[in-house]
């Protein structure tokens, strides 16, 4: 045993004695240097003559996120709308999606998947906050109760497209995904793509 622990603590001082070798053998930055070479990129010259002189990039222009290029992408942003789906479902354009991935070729099912998989995803959470109310109260929280939750932990799902939305049940207990069918047929209808 004591030859595994000498083994073991000589091992690590060879390893330290080799990461002093390697940031010896390439030196290290001086702060001030850094300091004044940033400083001179910024336009402030105060490292002297002896500083050196770089050219200075334009600062790029800040995106207009209202503006968006034309890209509808949803991929990597969130919502923090969250309907009553017992009001919701009145509507009889409205109806609760499977979560089953679908798609007619490996782009539409990647899609499908990304959406389905990222939407279980970010409920996980707040469904886990909905039992143990659940356990605490003897009862799932109400609608308003449910979205105070929510804000008051800041929390938001993935992005859906346009023609779904999040609901949820305050009988059930369930957060669940919503489409909005009269919406995508008209967008599919305006993007010239075929119902499934």
């Amino acid at each position: 045993m004591k030859e595994i622990v000498n083994k073991i603590s000589s091992l690590k001082s060879a390893n330290v004695a080799c990461l002093f070798l390697v940031v010896s053998l390439c030196g290290c930055t001086d702060p001030s240097k850094i300091a004044k070479e940033q400083n001179t990129v910024q336009g402030n010259n105060e490292g002297g003559e002896d500083a050196p002189q770089k050219q200075v990039m334009p600062a790029a222009e800040p995106k207009d996120p209202a503006k968006n290029d034309g890209k509808k992408s949803i991929i990597g942003k969130t919502t923090a709308v969250v309907v009553n789906a017992k009001e919701a479902l009145k509507n009889p354009d409205i109806e609760v999606v499977d979560g089953k991935i679908k798609g007619v070729d490996p782009f539409s099912q990647a899609g499908s998947a990304y959406v389905v998989m990222a939407s279980k995803a970010s409920t996980f959470g707040m469904q886990q906050a909905i039992k143990t109310h659940k356990v605490l109260n003897d009862k799932f929280p109400s609608y308003d109760e449910y979205m105070k939750m929510m804000k008051e932990n800041r929390v938001e799902f993935a992005q859906l497209p346009p023609y779904k939305l999040y609901g949820y049940d305050a009988e059930t207990g369930n957060i669940m995904v919503l489409q909005d069918n009269k919406k995508k047929a008209e967008l599919y209808k305006e993007a010239g793509i075929p119902l499934d």
